[in-house]
């Protein structure tokens, strides 16, 4: 090991964070507190660099009591250590660690739903992930958070996206309608990236057979996203949490599930409700 991993502190983890660099901004924004907070509560223990924070370590801080005296919710446990490993994977970038603490450090699953939506920590996460992980993984997230699912991802070509205007055209499926689907700030820039490599080629899958086979290779690409950020684990995390999570939000903005329906393309208001996570009576 040499001097420059040893002496690499985990404030020169909180700097590099914040590096510019396409992807990671929204990430660090989201995260810094806790970031901050772990920081504070590991050089209560006597760790201040980054090679030397243990899996007890992390497991130490995720289940913490609250500065109020209470202990930490499920919830709250997930998004510290959402925060840690988005810490380790930037310094990972950066050649200063070799192994993530955090992964052996497992959660009760947030809910007992066998789908949930993600959470926004996670989603940050997994879009750093993404982007580095290939420009085809980053486009596949990137339309998944348009609520695309893996045949529909995989059909997805450059004439179905406008930039521009921020949507996608979604051709839906058997259980889902088609629909002009809404890019994140974030997608957009993965897309933009993606298309600039591929030059008018098909975003995602090039194969034939694009509605079965592709199916298989799109959801095999969310799945490896989910795997490197360590929520593959989760028993309620499946690549469809990721559409999940903007039907989840759009519920949210607007009060009502027949939006979420409208978003995911989904028929069914009850079957809404159960991939958002709702309590809903068809009131």
């Amino acid at each position: 090991m040499d001097d420059a991993t040893r002496e690499a502190s985990l404030g020169d983890g909180r700097a590099w964070c914040l590096e510019p660099d396409g992807s990671s901004d929204a990430s660090a924004s989201r995260t810094l507190p806790l970031i901050d907070l772990a920081i504070a509560f590991l050089a209560a223990r006597g760790v201040t660099l980054l090679v030397d924070v243990s899996s007890d370590d992390v497991a130490a801080f995720v289940a913490s009591r609250l500065a109020c005296g209470l202990s930490a919710s499920v919830s709250t446990q997930h998004n510290r250590r959402a925060a840690l490993r988005f810490l380790f994977r930037v310094a990972r970038r950066h050649g200063c660690v070799v192994a993530d603490p955090t992964v052996d450090v497992v959660l009760p699953p947030r809910s007992s739903l066998p789908t949930r939506p993600l959470a926004d920590s996670e989603i940050e996460l997994c879009r750093d992930v993404a982007w580095w992980k290939s420009s085809r993984a980053a486009a596949a997230w990137a339309l998944a958070e348009a609520t695309a699912r893996g045949a529909e991802i995989a059909l997805v070509g450059p004439d179905d996206v406008d930039l521009g205007a921020g949507v996608v055209r979604l051709r839906g499926g058997a259980r889902t309608e088609s629909r002009q689907g809404a890019l994140t700030a974030w997608g957009i820039a993965a897309l933009r990236r993606r298309s600039a490599e591929t030059g008018g080629a098909p975003l995602t899958y090039a194969g034939a057979g694009r509605r079965s086979a592709g199916q298989v290779s799109t959801c095999r690409a969310i799945s490896s996203v989910l795997v490197r950020a360590g929520l593959a684990g989760e028993p309620d995390i499946r690549p469809a949490s990721v559409s999940s999570w903007a039907g989840r939000r759009a519920f949210e903005e607007s009060g009502r599930i027949e939006e979420a329906a409208r978003v995911m393309g989904v028929r069914s208001l009850d079957r809404a409700a159960r991939l958002i996570g709702e309590s809903w009576t068809g009131r």
